[in-house]
């Protein structure tokens, strides 16, 4: 799991643009976690930029804690987080107390449930979002110096002591139940993530041929009289076959039957038969029998 980890991170810190207010000297970070791990390290060097190992240890603290899963975290976010910690004064090894990091889907919409501050496509689910408090630092200065860098969304939370930090479009909301402190942002209701848009529609629906709305065929009479047609339009009739009679036998094998075809009689030549009844007729007749007188 952590070798593609390692490649995106490596993706990420790549595209993430040069803060303002850091300087060019390495950058480092503590982040704790009220379970009680802590990771402690420099992400950013001179000529070698973004340092994956050291992403790859901080996406482990933002890790899911309900369900284990670990994703990439921006790394403008912990650029983000360090400016902030400057800003306020606080030294360098003064912890960042991260209290949610990364939620998947499923504990995203587990808290929604419970929580009317939850956003139903939260920055949280991509990364990009930590809330998070430093011991010393009062929530309030936090958001203060937040919207004064306009780098992403935040808010404060005053119920709970926390401020939300992203880095999704500048913005600010008043958390339900009120307490925020939304300072020249436009004020929205929760940390909302853009929907990505939905697949554009083909300029023109298929056309659809429905039978019943077709043109009716004209009615034509039918031709009265005898119909004559063209010679050799049709084939001519085949001669039909004569029937042959047919024996049957039965084989030398019990339940075997053989049929037996017989030879068609052969049919008289005519010239024979005349020339044998001319024959016939110019033979003499039988003489006539005397007749025995009577007494």
């Amino acid at each position: 799991m952590c070798a593609p980890l390692l490649l995106v991170a490596a993706g990420l810190a790549g595209c993430a643009s040069q803060p303002m207010g850091l300087g060019d000297g390495p950058r480092s970070v503590v982040l704790n976690h009220p379970s009680g791990e802590t990771v402690a390290v420099t992400y950013w060097r001179p000529g070698g930029g973004y340092d994956a190992d050291a992403l790859r240890e901080i996406s482990m603290l933002f890790r899911d804690r309900r369900s284990g899963e670990v994703i990439p975290v921006d790394p403008a976010l912990v650029d983000m987080l360090v400016e902030l910690r400057q800003r306020t004064g606080a030294p360098p090894e003064a912890p960042i107390r991260l209290t949610s990091g990364y939620r998947s889907p499923a504990s995203n919409a587990l808290l929604a449930r419970s929580n009317a501050n939850v956003a139903d496509n939260s920055y949280h689910m991509r990364g990009q979002a930590a809330d998070f408090s430093i011991p010393g630092v009062s929530p309030a200065r936090l958001a203060e110096e937040a919207a004064t860098m306009r780098r992403g969304g935040y808010a404060m939370y005053p119920s709970t002591g926390h401020v939300h930090v992203d880095t999704g479009p500048f913005r600010t909301w008043t958390p339900k139940g009120g307490g925020g402190e939304p300072r020249g942002a436009p004020v929205l209701q929760e940390a909302r993530a853009p929907e990505r848009a939905p697949p554009k529609a083909p300029d023109r629906a298929p056309e659809r041929i429905v039978m019943a709305d077709a043109a009716p065929v004209p009615h034509r009479p039918l031709p009265t009289g005898p119909i004559v047609l063209p010679p050799g339009i049709l084939a001519p009739e085949p001669t039909p076959a004569r029937a042959v009679p047919v024996k049957e036998t039965v084989g030398t094998k019990p339940g075997l039957n053989k049929r037996a075809v017989a030879k068609a009689p052969v049919p008289p030549d005519l010239v024979q038969v005349r020339a044998v009844l001319a024959q016939l007729k110019e033979q003499p007749g039988p003489a006539p029998a005397k007749k025995k007188p009577q007494p």
